[in-house]
């Protein structure tokens, strides 16, 4: 790992990972919107407002995970989550890195837009309706 990685606390890698986890599905080479229910019963299930997750999302995910959608057979059955955080960690300190993720993010097809947004609607709408019942 780069030694000047910017390194997570342990409680926040605690928060972080399954988070990371599941929009890292998003990514997968095979029809993603068939983890959604479990993608949104995660996310919704975080500390994480939808504008953090946004963030992580873009910063975060979304550089490590990008080249993914651009290979012919590319994982689909999950990534590797030490590889993950690994990646992330090392990923948020490399300038030319976070320059080519945010070009990437500008490609046609190169990030989960549709399935993002129906995810999203979907963890403010659980969101709410559990605030509704505890009410």
């Amino acid at each position: 790992m780069n030694s000047s990685a910017i390194r997570f606390s342990d409680p926040q890698l605690e928060e972080r990972r399954p988070v990371w986890e599941a929009l890292s599905t998003m990514y997968l080479d095979t029809d993603v919107s068939l983890s959604r229910a479990w993608r949104v019963q995660v996310l919704s299930a975080s500390p994480y407002s939808l504008e953090e997750m946004d963030a992580i999302l873009r910063k975060e995910i979304h550089p490590v995970c990008f080249s993914n959608l651009l290979q012919p057979a590319g994982e689909w059955a999950g990534f590797d989550t030490a590889m993950l955080e690994q990646a992330i960690q090392s990923h948020r300190t490399r300038w030319r890195s976070r320059l080519l993720a945010r070009l990437r993010l500008a490609l046609p097809g190169g990030f989960p837009t549709e399935e993002w947004t129906v995810t999203r609607q979907e963890i403010a709408r659980r969101r709410s309706q559990n605030a509704t019942s505890k009410t």
